[in-house]
Formats: structure tokens, sequence, C-alpha cells
């Protein structure tokens, strides 16, 4: 098999339910952001370029059911980025900041698959059509969304499954490439009021977050997909310059 069929392989796999759900009926409340490109650059690691238009997806999540046996809450910023070449050319994610309420969900994460988690509390509500996020770190409300629930959407974007960029480790960091299986149950718009806050261990705004252009509610089913794959050395000043945020 040579290199193109590889990925082409890996590429149907990660589409493929039955290779078994990680995840069940996990739900993420979504305002997809602009971004500044030029707060945002500092915050990529070298290589890595936005994608056009300049966008994240920032949510709250709630995870109700998982193969770990842990039910918890997560909150962070999906930038939206180049991936592949040629025909593979594909919007892509990096994660560059990401809180959550469990620590082996924290451990896995980072430790398997780059996503920089940190522990912080995030409260979340969902009654009928109203719904509330809000995730707080040290005393700081870094996110705030509230709101209702719209319209079902039919072929939304995925949320997380997106061919990822990350990066692990500290002392030794390397990129890592990985695509999560997204199973979507059921995608509704959603009207929110959003707010962004700093911190200085938690710079959300000086990432660039910026106007809301939409917002969602994706209810998905998570799978495997395509296994996190170590694709170059990143410089250790990449991880140790950027504590704040991404590691304290």
């Amino acid at each position: 098999m040579n290199i193109l069929d590889g990925l082409k392989h890996a590429s149907r796999l990660a589409a493929l339910p039955d290779r078994g759900l990680i995840y069940r009926d996990a739900h993420y409340l979504t305002a997809v952001v602009e971004i500044d490109p030029e707060k945002m650059q500092p915050w990529l690691p070298a290589g890595v370029a936005l994608a056009e238009p300049a966008i994240a997806d920032l949510f709250c999540a709630w995870f109700p059911d998982c193969n770990y046996g842990s039910v918890y809450h997560e909150a962070g910023l999906f930038v939206h980025i180049k991936t592949g070449i040629g025909p593979f050319a594909t919007t892509g994610i990096h994660c560059p900041w990401m809180i959550l309420d469990d620590d082996a969900a924290l451990i896995l994460g980072r430790e398997v698959l780059g996503y920089p988690k940190k522990l912080g509390s995030i409260d979340w509500s969902i009654d009928g059509d109203a719904i509330k996020a809000t995730a707080t770190r040290r005393g700081t409300t870094l996110i705030e969304m509230h709101g209702t629930l719209g319209v079902v959407i039919d072929n939304a974007p995925p949320i997380l499954g997106r061919p990822h960029r990350n990066v692990v480790g500290s002392v030794l960091p390397y990129m890592v490439a990985f695509t999560p299986g997204e199973h979507a149950i059921e995608v509704r718009s959603a009207n929110l009021d959003v707010s962004v806050a700093n911190s200085e261990r938690d710079p959300l705004r000086n990432m660039g977050v910026g106007r809301v252009i939409e917002s969602r509610l994706h209810r998905v089913n998570l799978s495997a997909g395509s296994p996190p794959v170590p694709i170059r050395p990143v410089l250790p000043t990449f991880t140790t310059s950027r504590l704040n945020g991404r590691i304290l």
C-alpha cells in the first residue's frame, strides 16, 4: 500500500461507526467565533496555518456516558487550521486551550492526544429548549453561554471529527495527528448570548476570540477514528513560553 492509498484507507476508517463507540450522546454547545489571526498565530505551532476565514469553535460540553466510566464536562477552543495537501487538503483542528472537571479524562486527553487540558469547573444545564453553560477556573468565569435551542440542522459541519494537529509533551514535545470518529445524533441551532473573559493563567481573549458567527448544539457519538500518530518534533520553547494558557 502506497502513501496515498494509506491516507485514503485511514480517512475511511475514521468514518466507520463499527470501530466501537467511546462516547455516547456527547453534547457540545458551540459558538463559532471569528479569530484575530495576529493574536492567534503565537498560539499555533510552527508550520500550522489558520484556515480561511479565520474562525474557531468555542464550546462547553457534557459527556454523560463514556467507556472508562467518567461523567464530566469540558470547555475549550477548537481553532480551524489548514491540513493536508492537494486532493487531501481540508480544514482541521488545533486546540490551544481546554479545561474540564475529570482527572481521568484530563490525563488521557493531554498525554495521548495533546489537548492542553487543565482542571476547572463547568456548570451545565438544559431544560427543554433553554440551555446554559459556564466555565470557571481559579475564581474567574472564562466562558458564559446561555440562550435557547432552535431548529434541527441537516448536514451540519462536524464539531470534533476533523483532522487534528495537537502538541504532546513539554520537555520534548512533538506534533500528533489523528481524526476522531464523529457520528451525529442531532444538531440544533442555538440563539446564545456568549461572553469570554481573561485571567493571567487562562488568557482566552488574548487568543483573538471575537464576534460570534453562529451557535449550535451538537449531540454526537464518538469513536476512535484514526489513531494518534507522531508526525514531527516541536521546539520545547513552544510549550515553555506558553505555560500560562497551555499548562498552568
